[in-house]
C-alpha cells in the first residue's frame, strides 16, 4: 500500500515510530497534489515551501522524542472559508479575491497546535452558499468518479481532495449540508458536529445552531482524530461546552446488536428521488438484522424546511449586509437570491420561525428517548452536472429554492443534531453513494461509534464498500 492510501490515524502512528519521516509523507502528498489536481481542481491554494518547514520541524521534535500532538506531521488541508495567517483566503468571492489574512481562525490554530501540517486551502461555494462547489474565482471543483458532475457543496474541495488522496485529512463547514452533501457525493466520511463542540469566532450570531466547522476524513477513525484536535472549550463561543476529546480517540465500534434504529428514506418530507430510494432501500435490507430493533420511522419534521429557510435568511441579512450594499455586481445568484428573500420576511414568519424551531428541537428529544440512532441518506439525488447550481426539480417536481432539494441535511442543520456522513457503495449511476448517520444532542462520540461499527460491516460485502475513483 502507497503512503497516501494510507489512514491518517496510520500515518500518525508510522511516523511516531519512526518509520517513516513527516517530509516523506508530505512529499508523497505533494506528488498527488500536483498529479492530480488538475483535473480536479481541489485546491484554491497551495504552501508547499511553508509545509515543508513545517514538517522538518515535526520530524526534529518526534526524532527528539518529543510530544508534536495529535496530529503530528499529517498533511491538511483548510477549507477557504477560514482564515489562515499568510495563506489567500477567499471565501469563493471576488470581493475577496486578492485577501490574505494575518492570522488564523481558531480551528485553524488549534490544528495547527496539535502538529498538523497545512498544505493549502480547498475550494468552496461563494460564501458557503449552495451545495455545488463553484465560484467566480476558481471555477468548479469536479467529482473525482465523474468529472461532469459537482462534487457537492460546499465543501466539495476538501471531500475531492480526500477522495483522490491528496490529503489525509481535511476541514469543513456546515451551514445546511456543506460537510456532508460533498461527502456523499464524493465518498468520503464526515462529521456535522453538536453546535458548540467545535468553537467558532465568526458566526454571524453567536448563539445560531448553524455555520459549523467539522472534520472530514477518508474513514471514521480519521474523522475522529481530526474532531479530537478542533473540539475545545472555548469562551468566545457562547454555545462551546465542556467535553472529552477522548472519546473521539480510538473509536470503539458500537455494538449493533444492542442499538435501536429508526431508517427514513426522507424524515418524512425532503424529495428524496426514486433511484436513491431505491439504492436506500436495498441497503437497509441488507442491514437491518443487524441491530436490536430496526424499523421505518421518523421524526415528525414538516415544518423543518420553512423553519430552515427563514432562519437561514436572517442569517443572509446580518452576513451579506455590506457586502450587498457595497458589492451586490460581484455577488453570484444564490447569495443575491438568498439576501433579497430574506428581505421580504415579516416580523410574523420570524416569530413563527422561532417558536417553530423550539418544537422541532423538542421533537427530536422526543425521537431519541425511543432510538439511539436515525439512519438517512446523505442526499437525496446523485451528483448532478457541475454546471448547475443546484437542483431545480427531483423526479419532475420543481423546488421553490435553492436549498429545498437539500432537505434531507438542511432539516438536521436546523435541530442541530450531530451526524456522520459514512459512505456505502455506488448508486444505480455508479457515482458514491452514503448513509448520514443521526444521533441525539451532544451523542456526537456515540455516533461516531455507530459509524464506525457498520463501516466494518461495509467493508465485508463489495458492493457496500467506500469507493476509490481510478484516476
Amino acid at each position: 500500500m502507497e503512503l497516501i492510501e494510507r489512514s491518517a490515524v496510520e500515518l500518525g502512528r508510522m511516523m511516531r515510530a519512526k518509520e517513516v519521516s513527516p517530509r516523506e509523507v508530505l512529499d508523497a502528498y505533494i506528488r498527488r497534489i500536483e498529479a492530480a489536481d488538475p483535473a480536479i481542481n481541489a485546491f484554491t491554494a497551495t504552501c508547499f515551501d511553508e509545509a515543508r518547514t513545517r514538517a522538518g520541524e515535526i520530524e526534529a521534535g518526534l526524532m527528539a522524542g518529543d510530544d508534536m500532538g495529535l496530529l503530528a506531521g499529517l498533511p491538511l488541508a483548510i477549507k477557504d472559508m477560514s482564515l489562515t495567517r499568510g495563506l489567500r483566503t477567499t471565501f469563493g468571492s471576488p470581493i475577496y479575491a486578492d485577501f490574505v489574512p494575518d492570522q488564523d481562525d481558531l480551528v485553524v490554530r488549534f490544528v495547527r497546535d496539535a502538529g498538523a501540517v497545512i498544505c493549502g486551502k480547498t475550494n468552496t461555494t461563494e460564501f458557503g452558499a449552495g451545495n455545488n462547489t463553484t465560484n467566480a474565482v476558481f471555477g468548479p471543483t469536479v467529482n473525482p468518479f465523474d468529472h461532469a458532475r459537482t462534487s457537492g457543496g460546499s465543501s466539495g474541495g476538501s471531500a475531492a481532495a480526500l477522495a483522490c488522496d491528496m490529503v489525509p485529512i481535511a476541514t469543513g463547514s456546515d451551514t445546511g449540508g456543506s460537510l456532508r452533501v460533498p461527502a456523499t457525493f464524493c465518498g468520503v466520511a464526515s462529521l456535522k458536529p453538536t453546535p458548540g463542540l467545535i468553537p467558532f469566532e465568526r458566526r454571524t450570531y453567536p448563539y445560531w445552531p448553524f455555520q459549523l466547522q467539522g472534520p472530514m476524513g477518508r474513514g471514521v477513525d480519521d474523522v475522529g482524530l481530526l474532531a479530537a484536535a478542533m473540539a475545545r472549550d472555548h469562551s468566545i463561543d457562547p454555545m462551546s461546552y465542556p467535553r472529552d476529546p477522548r472519546a473521539f480517540l480510538g473509536i470503539t465500534p458500537a455494538d449493533l446488536g444492542g442499538l435501536r434504529v429508526a431508517f427514513s428514506p426522507d424524515l418524512g418530507f425532503a424529495p428524496t428521488s426514486r433511484a436513491i430510494r431505491r439504492v436506500f432501500d436495498d441497503r437497509v435490507g441488507r442491514m437491518a438484522g443487524l441491530f436490536a430493533e430496526a424499523e421505518v420511522a421518523h421524526p415528525d419534521l414538516g415544518t423543518a424546511a420553512r423553519v430552515n429557510w427563514v432562519i437561514r435568511g436572517l442569517q443572509y441579512l446580518g452576513s451579506q449586509k455590506r457586502h450587498y450594499a457595497e458589492h451586490r455586481d460581484k455577488l453570484g445568484p444564490n447569495v443575491r437570491l438568498n439576501y433579497e428573500q430574506a428581505l421580504e420576511l415579516e416580523v410574523d414568519d420570524v416569530v413563527w420561525a422561532f417558536a417553530e424551531h423550539g418544537d422541532l428541537h423538542r421533537e427530536m428529544d422526543r425521537f431519541f428517548g425511543a432510538y439511539d440512532v436515525l439512519i438517512c441518506p446523505g442526499a437525496t439525488v446523485s451528483p448532478f452536472p457541475k454546471e448547475d447550481l443546484y437542483v431545480a426539480a427531483v423526479d419532475g417536481v420543481e423546488q421553490p429554492t435553492y436549498v429545498a432539494w437539500a432537505g434531507l441535511t438542511n432539516a438536521l442543520s436546523t435541530t442541530g443534531n450531530p451526524v456522520v456522513c459514512l459512505p456505502c457503495g455506488v448508486d444505480e449511476e455508479g457515482m458514491p453513494f452514503g448513509f448520514q448517520i443521526v444521533g441525539p444532542r451532544r451523542g456526537d462520540a456515540k455516533v461516531l461509534r455507530a459509524a464506525k461499527a457498520l463501516e466494518a460491516v461495509f467493508a465485508d460485502i463489495p458492493e457496500m464498500a467506500r469507493p476509490v475513483p481510478a484516476l
